[in-house]
């Protein structure tokens, strides 16, 4: 009984206000648009409740490797003692430029940034590679696609050979825009199909069930 009123209530809350969301916007009158300017400036503090769940939750998985000795469980220890000295440093001395945050920030986590999106290029390059066999008639066209509009791009190739640039320009302008248009589509069709069913409660994933 009391998982399934545990069950019940989140859901019936889920149902209410997906309704009433979906019903405000189509709907301007002021009893229902101020409810939902109330609703919206709730945002704030749940966003940092769920931040300081996250982070509880990014702790207590850390510490469990620790105690466990999991493989690469120094790794966890780094983890949360730069999470701890970025906490302390930012709440001591504040955020603002000149501060040990910033510094830290500027001159330990922007570097780490970049190296890491440095070395994704590689593995992207390493992904395109293999997709651009000309194996298949689809991978020939990406093949082909792929080279002229890297070509395109070049300043030395578009001064050589205009048409180039003219058939990169046309390929980004409209094939490009159609497939890029058509995915938009798909993935806004897939979340409207996921909020509808997670609306209804055809999918209970999202309240902690399977089924």
């Amino acid at each position: 009984m009391t998982d399934k009123l545990g069950y019940k209530i989140p859901f019936i809350l889920l149902l209410v206000l997906g309704i009433f969301f979906l019903f405000q916007y189509y709907v301007p009158h002021p009893m229902v648009q101020q409810p939902k300017e109330m609703m919206l400036q709730w945002k704030q503090p749940l966003n940092a409740f769920i931040i300081f769940t996250a982070l509880f939750g990014l702790v207590s998985l850390h510490v469990r490797k620790i105690r466990r000795r999991d493989a690469r469980w120094g790794y966890s220890v780094v983890t949360i003692v730069s999470m701890a000295a970025m906490i302390i440093a930012g709440a001591v001395g504040g955020v603002q430029d000149g501060s040990v945050f910033s510094d830290w920030f500027k001159y330990m986590v922007t570097p780490i940034e970049s190296t890491m999106f440095a070395l994704l290029a590689f593995f992207i390059a390493s992904a395109a590679f293999r997709a651009f066999r000309a194996r298949t008639v689809g991978a020939t066209i990406l093949l082909v696609s792929a080279a002229i509009v890297m070509l395109g791009l070049i300043p030395a190739v578009e001064d050589a050979c205009p048409a180039i640039t003219a058939v990169a320009e046309f390929i980004l302008k409209y094939p490009n825009t159609a497939a890029k248009r058509a995915i938009l589509i798909g993935v806004a069709l897939g979340a409207i199909s996921v909020a509808i069913k997670t609306i209804l409660g055809i999918d209970k994933t999202i309240l902690g069930r399977d089924r």
